[in-house]
């Protein structure tokens, strides 16, 4: 639970990332009077959160000596679309290579695309200057630039590879969150957007519909109608 064993190396498990979030999240959660500024605040720590647990974890914590001695810092890649092109050869072909590996390539390929998809939501609705798409932009390519130097800072200190620093990474998840902010602006601009978040709002903060007024009560068809009233006589 604490830690597992991978081909001996000791390693802290990703879940640990996550616990963090839980008292961040309530108490975003609990201080919260805009709710679609809430919902947004909730999505941007979850998706942060899921980025470091997938991309910083798992951490070796022993076990290192062997893949010192033998990987070293040797797989990092600093030119552009070489893993590109060799993912893309190795979906598109599968000769000397089984279903299982294309299936793989390809789903390294679309999973580093669609990383940082979700800042193309929450981004532009918490800090309006990212409307723009070129802020919006360098900020995704700050956001994996930080994820890349932060695995390579992770290597160096346990002094092999164990997240490989890869330049078409920030190609990948960049241009990724590029296609998803145009995306989700023409949803907006359709007006497909509202009902999306107001449906996830209710899951995440609970629904405020108010219930429906109780209808008046009906006089019963069998009722005798009260005689009027008589005139007064002066």
């Amino acid at each position: 639970m604490f830690s597992f064993t991978d081909g001996g190396l000791v390693l802290i498990p990703g879940f640990w990332a996550l616990l963090p979030a839980i008292p961040i999240g309530v108490l975003i959660w609990r201080r919260g009077t805009d709710r679609r500024r809430t919902l947004m605040l909730l999505l941007a720590l979850i998706h942060i959160d899921l980025v470091i647990a997938l991309t910083i974890f798992p951490i070796p914590i022993a076990g290192q000596d062997f893949y010192r001695n033998t990987r070293g810092l040797s797989e990092d890649n600093i030119v552009p679309f070489t893993t590109i092109y060799v993912q893309l050869l190795s979906s598109i072909t599968f000769q000397h290579r089984s279903l299982i590996a294309s299936l793989h390539a390809l789903m390294e390929l679309v999973g580093n695309m669609v990383v940082l998809a979700p800042l193309a939501i929450y981004g532009p609705a918490l800090w309006p200057s990212l409307r723009s798409w070129r802020r919006f932009a360098l900020v995704a390519i700050g956001f994996s630039v930080g994820i890349e130097l932060t695995q390579l800072a992770g290597s160096l200190l346990e002094g092999f590879t164990y997240r490989v620093t890869d330049i078409d990474d920030v190609i990948l998840n960049s241009s990724g969150a590029v296609v998803a902010f145009f995306i989700w602006r023409e949803m907006e601009r359709r007006g497909w957007a509202d009902p999306w978040l107001d449906r996830l709002r209710d899951v995440l903060l609970g629904s405020t519909a108010r219930p429906a007024p109780e209808p008046a009560p009906q006089p019963r068809p069998d009722a005798e109608p009260e005689p009027a009233a008589e005139p007064a006589v002066r």
